[in-house]
């Protein structure tokens, strides 16, 4: 594994400590989940199923009857 030498100011890194440590996580892993989440290149696997198989969260709205469309005058 490689090492990085990043140079924060105190409060960021207290606040990136925090962070870590409400996610049960070192330092060192919650900045590489932070690297992968904003790299990340392809849509996620479930988001992709969604649109394969559909879903029941999903439902197409009814379109209105034209006389319950409003027009702009």
């Amino acid at each position: 594994m490689s090492q990085v030498t990043v140079y924060l100011p105190a409060d960021v890194l207290e606040l990136a400590r925090k962070c870590a440590s409400d996610q049960h996580l070192s330092l060192s892993g919650w900045v590489t989940n932070l690297v992968r989440d904003a790299t990340v290149t392809d849509w996620p696997a479930d988001f992709l199923d969604v649109l394969e198989q559909g879903g029941a969260d999903l439902e197409e709205p009814d379109d209105p009857l034209p006389e319950q469309v409003e027009t702009l005058s």
